[in-house]
């Protein structure tokens, strides 16, 4: 995800707020301060409607942040690193680095979201019942129980990506063996709710809720959209892990000097090579990347005084690879650090350089024609 906010680190793991947070942060306190808490409690000021329904708003994605982080904790229990906790317009997501190697570990690092969220409703009811708060932290405290069982058996449709989606996957998954397979039947669960979620979305939007109508559309096309990519992320995963940088690397890499002025870079390399993107090295070091539309940057009247060490993106660790990752890890780098290349490091020297165009060339190889017997098995 772009767009995010870091806000603090737990266990190592950056927890984030994604932009759209903010838009359905203020929706649901914007709902709440209109409608919940002027029923509810109806002789109190809207003032005060308002400072409870940002409080409730807050708490609810405090809950969710426990959901998540429950997901991320047994995940490091296995030994599954975790990159980050986002909360986000749909609520939240732990990013795992790679999948549970094994059914059981599927099993438990998706129920122990849903099981968290129902324990969170009972906490908040026992302690409900045991303190006989006032009418205004009543009122939060049963809109907290309320919205934590909804988010809990929510969780637990068997479809993908949801968390019941996770444990249908490892019980298709642990009875058959085929994690393929089950990825596809949990998947295509998945786009059936989401598809019967906007039939029912689309029904409330035509008896006059309209808003309570075209959210139900909103999830169920999220849905429908994620379940399909999750399946897609697999085979993804599956045809690239087995292969590594330097089967898919261009090598040897054509580079650049940084001392090279911006006008011989565009006469001697971009047109000369007819590629968007060249490594920038010294003397044997690497030192960055150059891009072509990093030429705007420069007016074209001092381009020929203008060395490419100014022009360079520096190097760093989203813009670097070595040789022997796999073509996966790869892909996710590529995907994500915005320039969709990588200057390919062994022992600190350029051997060579990868861009998503690379990737994608092996994929279609991988899985439009036959491979090694290696890897059409680990595929």
């Amino acid at each position: 995800m772009t767009a995010t906010l870091t806000l603090f680190r737990i266990r190592g793991i950056p927890v984030q707020v994604h932009a759209s947070w903010l838009a359905i942060y203020g929706l649901i306190a914007w709902s709440l301060a209109v409608g919940y808490f002027p029923q509810v409690l109806p002789d109190v000021s809207a003032w005060a409607h308002w400072t409870n329904a940002l409080l409730a708003a807050l708490l609810l994605f405090v809950s969710v942040f426990v959901h998540e982080l429950s997901h991320a904790l047994v995940a490091l229990r296995y030994g599954i690193p975790v990159r980050s906790i986002t909360l986000h317009v749909f609520g939240g997501v732990s990013q795992l680095e790679r999948e549970p190697e094994r059914p059981g570990e599927e099993l438990m690092v998706a129920i122990v979201g849903p099981l968290t969220s129902l324990a969170i409703a009972g906490v908040v009811l026992l302690t409900a019942t045991v303190l006989d708060p006032g009418p205004a932290a009543a009122a939060t405290m049963q809109y907290l129980v309320l919205v934590n069982v909804v988010v809990g058996l929510f969780n637990l449709v068997p479809g993908f990506p949801l968390d019941g989606g996770r444990v249908l996957r490892a019980a298709l998954w642990k009875a058959k063996g085929d994690l393929r397979w089950a990825t596809q039947v949990a998947s295509s669960a998945g786009a059936a709710f989401g598809l019967l979620l906007i039939v029912l979305g689309v029904w409330r939007g035509l008896t006059g809720q309209f808003l309570g109508g075209l959210w139900f559309v909103v999830i169920g096309l999220f849905l429908r959209q994620a379940a399909a990519a999750s399946y897609q992320h697999l085979v993804l995963r599956r045809s690239l892990a087995p292969r590594t940088v330097a089967d898919a690397m261009t090598s040897p890499a054509v580079h650049v000097s940084p001392e090279v002025s911006v006008d011989a870079l565009v006469e001697d390399f971009f047109w000369r090579h007819h590629v968007t993107s060249f490594p920038v090295v010294d003397g044997g070091r690497p030192l960055g990347l150059v891009r072509v539309h990093d030429l705007q940057r420069v007016p074209r009247e001092r381009w020929t005084v203008t060395p490419v060490r100014e022009l360079m993106l520096p190097l760093s660790a989203a813009l670097t690879i070595a040789p022997g990752a796999s073509l996966w890890e790869a892909f996710e780098k590529l995907s994500s650090n915005g320039v969709g290349r990588l200057a390919v490091l062994d022992d600190g020297q350029l051997v060579g350089y990868l861009s998503i165009k690379d990737v994608m060339h092996v994929l279609t190889l991988t899985t439009g024609a036959p491979g090694p017997q290696s890897v059409s098995r680990a595929a």
